[in-house]
C-alpha cells in the first residue's frame, strides 16, 4: 500500500514554559559581540555536527506522532537505551482521540499525545530548554554554540521554503493549500555556507541527512519573517533516568485509566460513510484513529519491556498491536479504493480488537496492583 502522505503538520504545539538557563536561547558574546562568535564557529569549510547523528533513528514507525515529538523521541532514543520509559502513558484516551479526529476534524499528527513530553523528558534525564521566537542573526549564532556544545537545535518554519519538502509533497500528493504549513526542523550541523538537518521525509519514515544552503533559510526568512524560528528549543541530557519518578507516574496513569474503547464502534460505523465522502485520505476521522491507536499501541508494547510486567500482559499488547497496526493499513487501503477486505470483515476485526482492549486494559490493572515494583532496577535514580 502506497504510504499515506507525511503531515500537513498543525500549528506548531505550543513551546514549553521558558527554562532557560543563563543565556540558554541566547548566544554568548565572544570579544566584540554576536558576530565576532559566530564567525568563530561558523567555518565556511568545516561542519559544526551534532555526535552520533546517525544514530538518530525512528521510534515511531507507524508515523503517528507530532513532528517535533518524532523528532525529540528520535533523539532521545539515540543518547539512552531507556528512551522507552516515555511510553508509560501511550494508551492514552480512546474518547480524546475521537473528539480530536471525528469532532474537531484533526489529523493524526496534530494530535497532543500524553507521551514524549517535557515533564517526561526531564525524567528521563533531558532538559527542553526553549527561546520561543528568535531572529535570524540570533539563530546562525545560537545553533552553531549549542551544536559545538553537543546539543541539538529545534525551529519551526514553512516547509513550502525548502526545496526537498516541496519534491516531497507533489510526490505524495498534498493539497496545494497545505504546502505552507510549518514544520519542527531538526538541526544536528552547521557550516559558513550550509545547514545538517535531519528529517524524515521517506516513504519508511525513517530518518536521514540532508544539507541546505543558508540561502535558503535566509531567503525563506526574508520572505516570511514571522513565521520563522519559531518554537526554538534545544535539549541537553543531564542526568540518568529517574526511575522511582516513572514507577509513580506509571501508577498515576493506572489509576486513572478508564476508557471503554468505543472509538472502534464508531469507526466502524462510519467506513462506508467515509469512504463515500472522497475526502482526501490523510484527512479521514477513520484513518487518523486507527493510525493513532496503531501507533501508541506499538510504543506502549516497547514500555512492557522494560517492566516487570509479565508473559501474559506483554502477549495481550503484543496482539493488540499488530491487529491495530493490520486494521490500520487495511482500512486505509479500504478508504482509498485499493484493494481491501469488505466493510463487514473490516467491522469484525475492530469489534475483535475492542474486546481484546478491553480484557488487557483489566489484566493489566490487576497485574500492576499487585506488583511491588513495576520497573527493574537496573534504571537507576537520579
Amino acid at each position: 500500500m502506497t504510504p499515506a502522505p507525511v503531515p500537513p503538520v498543525a500549528p506548531p504545539v505550543a513551546p514549553a514554559a521558558d527554562r532557560t538557563r543563563g543565556t540558554a536561547g541566547r548566544p554568548r558574546e565572544h570579544g566584540g559581540g554576536v558576530t565576532e562568535g559566530r564567525s568563530a564557529l561558523l567555518s565556511a569549510d568545516r561542519m559544526t555536527t551534532l555526535p552520533d547523528v546517525h544514530r538518530i533513528r525512528t521510534r515511531d514507525p507507524n508515523n503517528h506522532l507530532h513532528c517535533r515529538k518524532g523528532q525529540l523521541l528520535a533523539y532521545a532514543g539515540s543518547r539512552t537505551p531507556w528512551s522507552d520509559l516515555l511510553m508509560y502513558g501511550a494508551l492514552g484516551s480512546t474518547a480524546a482521540i475521537h473528539r480530536h479526529c471525528y469532532l474537531r476534524g484533526g489529523d493524526r499528527w496534530a494530535f497532543d499525545t500524553p507521551y514524549v513530553t517535557d515533564d517526561d523528558l526531564r525524567l528521563l534525564g533531558f532538559e527542553v530548554f526553549s527561546a520561543g521566537t528568535v531572529a535570524l542573526p540570533l539563530f546562525e549564532a545560537g545553533a552553531a554554540e549549542f551544536l559545538a556544545a553537543g546539543q541539538p537545535v529545534f525551529f519551526y518554519a514553512p516547509r513550502h521554503h525548502f526545496p526537498y519538502w516541496v519534491e516531497f509533497m507533489r510526490r505524495v500528493g498534498t493539497v496545494p493549500e497545505e504546502y505552507g504549513l510549518p514544520h519542527s526542523f531538526l538541526v544536528c550541523g552547521v557550516s559558513g555556507t550550509d545547514v545538517l538537518l535531519v528529517d524524515n521525509i521517506a516513504d519508511d519514515h525513517e530518518y536521514f541527512t540532508v544539507t541546505v544552503g543558508w540561502d535558503v533559510l535566509r531567503e525563506g526568512y526574508a520572505r516570511e519573517p514571522g513565521r520563522w524560528f519559531t518554537g526554538c528549543v534545544t535539549v541537553e541530557q543531564v542526568s540518568e533516568p529517574d526511575r522511582e519518578g516513572f514507577e509513580a507516574a506509571y501508577r498515576a496513569f493506572l489509576n486513572g485509566f478508564r476508557d471503554g474503547f468505543e472509538l472502534y464502534d464508531i469507526v466502524a460505523g462510519n467506513l462506508v460513510l467515509e469512504r463515500a465522502s472522497n475526502v482526501a485520505l490523510y484527512r479521514a476521522p477513520g484513518v487518523n484513529s486507527l493510525a493513532l491507536l496503531a501507533g501508541s499501541r506499538a510504543l506502549f508494547r516497547r514500555f512492557l519491556e522494560l517492566t516487570e510486567h509479565s508473559e501474559p500482559v506483554r502477549a495481550a499488547y503484543t496482539r493488540i498491536a499488530r491487529l491495530a497496526a493490520a486494521l490500520s493499513d487495511r482500512v486505509s487501503a479500504f478508504q482509498a479504493g485499493q484493494p481491501a477486505p469488505p466493510a463487514d470483515r473490516l467491522r469484525h476485526g475492530l469489534a475483535q480488537l475492542r474486546l481484546l482492549e478491553q480484557r488487557a486494559a483489566r489484566l493489566l490493572a490487576d497485574e500492576a496492583a499487585a506488583l511491588p515494583h513495576i520497573l527493574p532496577t537496573a534504571v537507576r535514580g537520579r
